[in-house]
């Protein structure tokens, strides 16, 4: 890499285009070793639009990326969660693994976070110390539940098929006691409730296709799980208890004040909600089996580098939104629109926060792709509810 009359030659690459990807963030490393103050001050001031300001209603910016939501391996090397991937058991034989930490034993049909440049693997009770979360609270302790919010993402199952079902998380978490007579409760465990909508092939909304909800979770502490266990339809006083319970993991999205020093403006991110549920499809069998076959198809920002070559993939993504959904196409629908939303007056924003933070397809992502991408961009994957 050159650096004639004291500046970097890559300065336009790691300012606008390379952006949440660990390895290669900075232009020779994750501190800079080679640039000029100048390349750096340049960094930080590309405006990236992505959210507010907490406590703010001004659009904000971020002025540094997201370094703290990284599980990094021994060496340095941002890794990349790993959830079972769909029907894999009937295609070949597994092999097993284990934990370079704690020296557990992982298969296939474990979730983990994996370094591919190392073939380091961490179990996810190892990986969330990275993040600054507990594993579990000690018996007769009590904890803090992590804070969902919009935009988050629960991730539900496996079933016997390796499959999870994507849940986009539209409302706060809070606590639900006056279920405790309704559900079985274990000693210590405790039951929340959030808004949710999902594209599920029994169930839909009165007005949409996506099926709008609240959905019930059992936190134990203690046992470090949390379970789905019911939901409640909107306008319903009908609570449905499921025959069996269904574990729960969950994805977080960066945009924290605490990851990026910026939030997630509300408002926007449940008018593009509105919007995305209003055109809202039926669950579509075809667009399965396409995401299923297109497996790992995702955006890469480096072969977007000109505003040109990104106004033309912004239509392609618009036109992504049309096909029928499945599961997991619903939070990436209206992830992308919500960047869409906020920037209205440039659609060249719009589009390099969608390669920053979700640059899938929603009609080519199963949701194990989706989970190894996003963790690539800032995300996270937590196995339980803990804070």
């Amino acid at each position: 890499m050159g650096h004639g009359a004291g500046r970097c030659d890559r300065a336009e690459k790691c300012c606008e285009v390379v952006l949440n990807k660990p390895e290669d963030m900075m232009c020779d490393g994750p501190v800079y070793p080679s640039c000029t103050q100048e390349c750096k001050a340049r960094a930080v001031q590309l405006p990236r639009r992505l959210g507010r300001h907490p406590g703010d209603r001004r659009q904000g910016w971020t002025v540094q990326l997201p370094q703290t939501r990284y599980v990094r391996c021994r060496n340095g090397h941002g890794m990349r969660a790993k959830v079972a991937r769909e029907m894999l058991q009937l295609m070949r034989c597994t092999g097993d693994q284990q934990c370079c930490l704690c020296e557990k034993s992982l298969t296939d049909h474990d979730a983990f976070y994996r370094c591919k440049a190392c073939d380091e693997d961490y179990c996810l009770s190892c990986s969330r110390a990275q993040l600054g979360l507990s594993a579990a609270v000690p018996r007769g302790a009590s904890g803090s539940a992590l804070q969902l919010g919009p935009g988050d993402i629960l991730l539900c199952g496996p079933d016997r098929y390796d499959i999870h079902h994507i849940v986009l998380v539209r409302g706060e978490l809070e606590g639900a006691p006056e279920l405790v007579d309704m559900i079985d409760v274990p000693p210590g465990a405790e039951l929340l409730r959030c808004e949710t909508i999902e594209s599920t092939q029994k169930s839909s909304g009165s007005t949409t296709w996506w099926y709008p909800t609240t959905t019930i979770i059992l936190r134990d502490s203690h046992a470090g799980t949390s379970m789905v266990v019911a939901d409640e339809a909107p306008d319903s006083d009908t609570l449905y208890i499921f025959p069996e319970p269904v574990p729960c993991k969950v994805l977080l999205h960066p945009l924290r004040p605490e990851v990026m020093g910026i939030e997630l403006d509300p408002d926007v991110f449940d008018e593009a909600l509105k919007a995305c549920a209003e055109r809202s499809q039926k669950y579509s069998w075809n667009t399965a089996m396409h995401a299923f076959f297109a497996y790992q198809r995702s955006m890469d920002a480096e072969h977007y580098q000109t505003p040109e070559v990104r106004m033309e993939l912004l239509s392609k993504i618009r036109a992504s939104w049309e096909r029928p959904p499945i599961c997991a196409a619903v939070a990436i629908k209206v992830w992308q629109q919500y960047f869409d939303f906020l920037h209205s007056d440039s659609a060249d924003d719009a589009t390099l926060c969608i390669l920053n933070c979700m640059p899938v397809w929603c009609d080519a992502t199963t949701p194990s792709s989706m989970v190894k991408t996003l963790t690539y961009h800032g995300w996270s994957l937590c196995e339980n509810l803990e804070a």
